[in-house]
This record gives structure tokens, sequence and C-alpha cells, in this order.
């Protein structure tokens, strides 16, 4: 019988390119997609223009489903955050938690903002004016549906944390929201290489290349100030632990994998392993890593909130106000808590995007255009920062909450 297992041939596993490719991470992909669009786009503009028209348009039909979307991935998230929330102090105080750490990382994202000097108002406008003709067009344009679709997937899952046959459809439409995630970044190739095709026929090839290393750049400043923070205040003086430890052993060799991922649940085995390595109990870090894999996007919230005045001010030249970056802050911040995260742009980088272009009142083509580079200047390096600094955030809270793990069931033993 062995030799017989022996003798058999090898499997075909196709040619030996094919498995090379498979092998190469998926942000290599996407980030030369994203290179070479934008290279075509800035070298052949007029050749390339009816390309990044068709991607304006296709951009305009995506953003009309963007409230469906936002209502599948949102509701299920909700019901199963109330379900696991409610399941104890230890439960309720991470949650509690994450949303703390999400909530102050928009906060200084709007500290960054004062950098590009955004007035308080535009044009002449008092505040109680801007704030009514904000509202007012919120409630007529294309903002009030993704909104809506919020108010809608927090009531629908509340509802559907109490009611089992509802719980049970959300939690499949959450699964095949995950199922798909894993697919859609090598799908979305093709469109990520519109999207630099857009970007290259907008701006040029020097320009939007300028745009793009400016935006990597910026992320990088948002997710240290970000790190410095959660290091040497939350996990040195909240969670009582030695940092230098914890880098070593901890963050720099999780960091790099989730960089190179892109994908906080892929990286999940990893986070867990070397979490354990420096001394987090099992009890804590099986349940804060995987939940925060799904819930913390703490710095996504931090640079989609920071991206606002980034590509409405400096990369289009557009009048961003203090009064819609407040508006627009605690609807980012909340899709980033319960929303799963998608790749290749498709999750918290549309969604932010149309809300941001639907506050300025942008339609059509100028829609299109404004979307598509938000996506394309988010993507690629800036998404290898956040990752690794979602995933990351994860792992410190595990720290965090191992230190005060005798204190939350102290009371409960007693």
């Amino acid at each position: 019988m062995v030799a017989g297992v022996l003798s058999e041939p090898p499997r075909h596993r196709g040619p030996t390119w094919l498995r090379l490719t498979r092998r190469v991470p998926t942000y290599v992909w996407t980030f030369l997609a994203l290179v070479a669009g934008l290279a075509a786009g800035g070298f052949f503009p007029s050749a390339l223009a009816p390309v990044a028209d068709a991607t304006s348009t296709l951009i305009a039909w995506v953003v009309a489903v963007v409230p469906l979307l936002i209502l599948a991935a949102l509701s299920p998230a909700i019901a199963t955050l109330v379900r696991r929330g409610l399941a104890g102090r230890f439960a309720g105080a991470v949650v509690l938690w994450y949303v703390f750490t999400s909530t102050v990382a928009g906060l200084i994202a709007l500290v960054a903002a004062a950098i590009f000097r955004i007035p308080l108002t535009t044009g002449d406008r008092g505040v109680w004016t801007e704030a009514a003709v904000m509202l007012r067009s919120l409630g007529e344009g294309g903002a009030s549906w993704p909104l809506l679709a919020i108010l809608a997937g927090v009531l629908l899952g509340l509802f559907g944390a109490r009611n089992d046959p509802t719980y049970r459809v959300l939690k499949r439409v959450a699964d095949a929201i995950e199922g798909m995630g894993h697919r859609l970044a090598y799908v979305m190739l093709p469109l990520i290489l519109a999207f630099g095709v857009t970007l290259g026929v907008r701006f040029g090839a020097r320009l939007g290349l300028s745009h793009y290393l400016t935006m990597t750049a910026y992320t990088a400043g948002l997710v240290l100030v970000w790190w410095a923070f959660y290091t040497f205040v939350l996990v040195r003086r909240v969670g009582r632990r030695p940092v230098g430890p914890v880098l070593s052993g901890y963050y720099v060799p999780t960091a790099v994998f989730a960089a190179g991922t892109c994908s906080s649940l892929a990286t999940l085995p990893v986070n867990l392993a070397n979490a354990k390595k420096v001394g987090v109990r099992d009890e804590v870090a099986d349940f804060v890593l995987p939940f925060g894999a799904v819930v913390n996007l703490d710095a996504s919230a931090l640079a989609y909130v920071a991206y606002g005045p980034f590509v409405v001010s400096y990369v289009f030249g557009l009048e961003l106000s203090w009064m819609m970056l407040l508006a627009a802050w605690p609807a980012v911040v909340l899709f980033t808590i319960a929303a799963p995260g998608l790749p290749a742009g498709m999750g918290t980088a549309l969604w932010s995007a149309t809300l941001f272009a639907s506050i300025l009142g942008l339609e059509g083509q100028a829609q299109g255009e404004f979307i598509a580079s938000w996506i394309a200047l988010s993507g690629g390096l800036p998404d290898m920062l956040r990752t690794a600094t979602n995933t990351t955030g994860d792992g410190y809270t595990a720290i965090i909450f191992d230190g005060r793990f005798d204190e939350f069931f102290a009371s409960d033993r007693g």
C-alpha cells in the first residue's frame, strides 16, 4: 500500500509561472496595477480619457448600491456586537474599549486636519446657516441614503440580536461578505488599474505619483502618532507593561506580517501566537483578537477622517469646512467600528469617499473622478500601514486587558 502511494504521479498544479504568480502577495499586484494605470493615464491622457470617463460612470453605478452594501455589512456586525457585548463584564468592556479607541482616533484626525487651515464655514455663511445648508443637502442629495442605511443597519442589527431567525439570516449575510472579501482583491485588480488610469489622466503621471507618495507619507505620519499614543500611553500606563519586550516580541513581527497580507483576518493566527508569546493569557487573547480582527478599525477611522481635507483641499483644491468635517466624523467612526473591512477599497474607502463627495455636492463625472481618485490614493502602501496598525491595535488591546484581567473578574468571584 505504501509503495502504491509512493508510486502515484504528482498532481498537476499548473505551470511554474502560474504557481509563482499565486505566491505573490495580493497587495503587490494591487500596487503594480495602480502604478501601471497611473503611468499609462499620465503619458497617454488623450487615448485613455474614455477609460477614465467609463470608470467615473461605473463609480456612479457603484455609488447607487452603496446603501445596500452598508446595510448588508453593518446589520450583522451590530447584531454580533450586541450579542457578544452583553455576554459579561469583560466582553462588554472590550466592546467599549474599541468604541473608545476608534472615537479617539477620529478625534486625532480632526486635530491633524488643522494643518490644512480649512475654514469654519464655506464662503460667507455663518455657523447656523452652514449647518442648515448641510442638513438640507444631506436630505436632498446622495449622502442621505448612506446615512439612512447606517441608521437602518443599527436598528436591524439590534432587532436581529434579539430575534434568532433574523440573526441567522444576518449571519449568513456576514459569512457571504467575508467570503466575497477573500476573492474581491483579485477581482478588483482591473478596476484598480482603471482607478490608476483615472488618476493619471486627471493629474498627469508626475503629479499623480506625487499625490500618491504624499498620501503615503501623510498616512505614515498619522499611524505613527497613533502608534506612539497606543504604545507609550495606553500599553505602558494603562496596561502597565514595559514597552521594550512588547515591541520586540509582539509588535515588530506582527506588524510586518500584517503589512504583507493587508488583512487582519489573515494575520490572526500570527497575532494570537505573538500575543501569547509576550504573556497574554489564552482566555484573553482568544476573545479579544478574533473580535478585534472584525470590529477594530481604529487606524482606518483615523485615516479616513483625516483623508477628507487632504483629498478635498490639497488634491482637488475644493473648499471643505470644519462643519462638513465634524458632520462626517461620527459617521465614519461608526462605520469603521461595526462594518467589516473589504479589500481593494470596497469597504470604508468607498463609503467615506461617497460621503465626502455628497457633502461637497459633487455629481456625475466629477463625483466619479473624486471617488476613484480617493480609492486609488488610499490603496497599496497606505493600506499596508493602516492594516498593520489596526492589527497590532488588537494585540495591544489584549495586552492591556491581560494586565487588568483580575480586576474585571474580582467582583464576579467575590
